[in-house]
């Protein structure tokens, strides 16, 4: 059903005093029903129309008959409904477009902020490293000279004494008793190179 005709049967229930309630209770109908019918969602059929032409007292040619007044206001209320419509999709975009704006501005900030709290600089080689003060450099311990006993080959003599001793006198067995003089030479070797007077 046509929305000019839905008007007209609303018009015609209020012209006549009724509610919905009424005109439902009236036609043995729920007031869903009338209501379907004055928004055009549903059409009455026959026996339904010719019971409301009875009952508001018109012929079928009068109830379904729109005027062109009625049909100004429908084509109207269309145009109403697209311009409103067009309006709340401009004004959707407008504030799609200011949360889209909003956002990026609160992306840059953020992004400043970031770059003034870390001013880190990358740098492509060693080379352009920042001037940063060299670590210091722990003090070195002093060598001590080392003297003419300690460096001595006396173990080696010791060797050459003992060779010596067992080819000669074959006496290898007594002989090895040379080597435990060797870490008595050291001992008193660093004496000697110890003593602050022998340094002198």
């Amino acid at each position: 059903m046509n929305v000019e005709i839905a008007q007209r049967l609303a018009e015609l229930r209020r012209e006549k005093g009724y509610s919905q309630e009424e005109l439902a209770e009236s036609l043995g109908l729920s007031r869903q029903a009338v209501s379907k019918w004055e928004r055009a969602e549903s059409s009455p059929d026959t026996g339904n129309l010719i019971a409301l032409a009875k009952l508001y007292k018109v012929t079928l040619d009068e109830l379904l008959r729109t005027e062109a007044d009625i049909e100004d206001d429908v084509k109207f209320e269309s145009q109403d409904r697209i311009v409103s419509t067009e309006s709340q999709a401009q004004i959707a975009a407008d504030r799609a477009s200011q949360a889209a704006a909003q956002a990026a501005a609160a992306a840059a900030t953020a992004q400043a902020a970031t770059a003034q709290a870390v001013p880190v600089q990358a740098y492509a080689s060693p080379m352009q490293q920042p001037p940063y003060p060299a670590p210091p450099v722990p003090p070195q311990p002093e060598k001590k000279k080392v003297g003419p006993w300690i460096t001595f080959p006396y173990p080696i003599i010791c060797v050459i004494v003992f060779l010596f001793a067992g080819f000669f006198w074959a006496s290898w067995h007594p002989a090895w008793v040379i080597f435990l003089t060797i870490p008595l030479y050291y001992w008193i070797a660093n004496i000697i190179e110890n003593d602050p007077n022998y340094r002198k």
